[in-house]
């Protein structure tokens, strides 16, 4: 008999959990807010979708029973990659604990897509979301937002022809899309397991059927250590003369010092004749 394991807790949309998802959620949240001012009868949105005049959600696929009743404007993630900045990506690093303090920009687009029944509108509410989203670049762009937006400018698809949003569509749909350029940095952390560094490697992922069974070394203590040091003689190749004079090719051999007592007589010596 098979069960099925649900999630008890919703996942957490934070810059530090996933910063595509942050930065959707903070780009539809500021539509949101953006068309809240707009006055009644020009796009007026409110949280309530039966009241407000469009729809603005980040949802795909779309519920077509709500975007039929009035314009709608969703978006979606584009394609993003990490830009891999500097060296190793590395910010900070902690000697003391062995933390390395991360950082990297993610670079890609928000895709949004304008829908109505009717070109002209849905070309105006395309307007309206790039337009407003360079007029607020620096809003956008403040402390806790995203490194930069709209640089370079968005960019406008062509109206697709009614009806080609979804196929058999009665209502003959028409949407424009809207790609918005975005930049996000994303810092994280990289502390050490509890585990020597000396003590990693690929045997924790493939020694054991489950990772986490697998049985690390224990540590140990350094009891005491030796240190060895040569005391013999050593030998220099000391050049004389300058490039033109032929004492260059046979250079001469010369002691520095004869060992390791040796060198603290003459360094004694040497103090008490100064």
């Amino acid at each position: 008999m098979s069960t099925s394991n649900t999630r008890r807790f919703p996942l957490t949309i934070e810059r530090g959990d996933d910063p595509a998802a942050f930065g959707l959620r903070l780009y539809v949240q500021f539509l949101q807010g953006l068309f809240n001012w707009m006055p009644p009868g020009t796009f007026h949105w409110e949280p309530d979708a039966e009241t407000s005049e469009v729809v603005i959600r980040a949802q795909a696929p779309l519920d077509m029973k709500t975007v039929g009743k009035r314009p709608a404007i969703t978006v979606v993630m584009g394609p993003y990659q990490y830009g891999g900045i500097g060296m190793d990506n590395l910010l900070k690093y902690d000697m003391n604990t062995g933390e390395r303090i991360r950082t990297d920009l993610l670079s890609g687009h928000l895709i949004v897509y304008c829908i109505a029944n009717s070109d002209i509108i849905a070309m105006r509410l395309g307007h309206l979301v790039a337009h407003h989203t360079r007029d607020s670049q620096r809003l956008l762009e403040s402390k806790g937002g995203f490194h930069s937006i709209a640089r370079p400018s968005p960019s406008m698809n062509s109206p697709s022809p009614p009806g080609q949003l979804i196929m058999g569509d009665p209502q003959s749909l028409i949407m424009v899309q809207v790609n918005i350029p975005y930049q996000i940095q994303w810092t994280w952390s990289n502390l050490p397991s509890t585990k020597s560094p000396q003590f990693r490697s690929l045997d924790q992922v493939t020694e054991e059927r489950r990772a986490s069974e697998y049985k690390y070394p224990e540590s140990q203590t350094v009891q005491s250590m030796k240190l060895a040091m040569s005391t013999k003689n050593v030998l220099v190749k000391k050049l004389s003369g300058s490039a033109k004079n032929n004492n260059v090719q046979n250079p001469s051999i010369v002691t520095v010092h004869e060992g390791v007592e040796d060198f603290q007589i003459s360094g004694l010596e040497s103090f008490q004749d100064d």
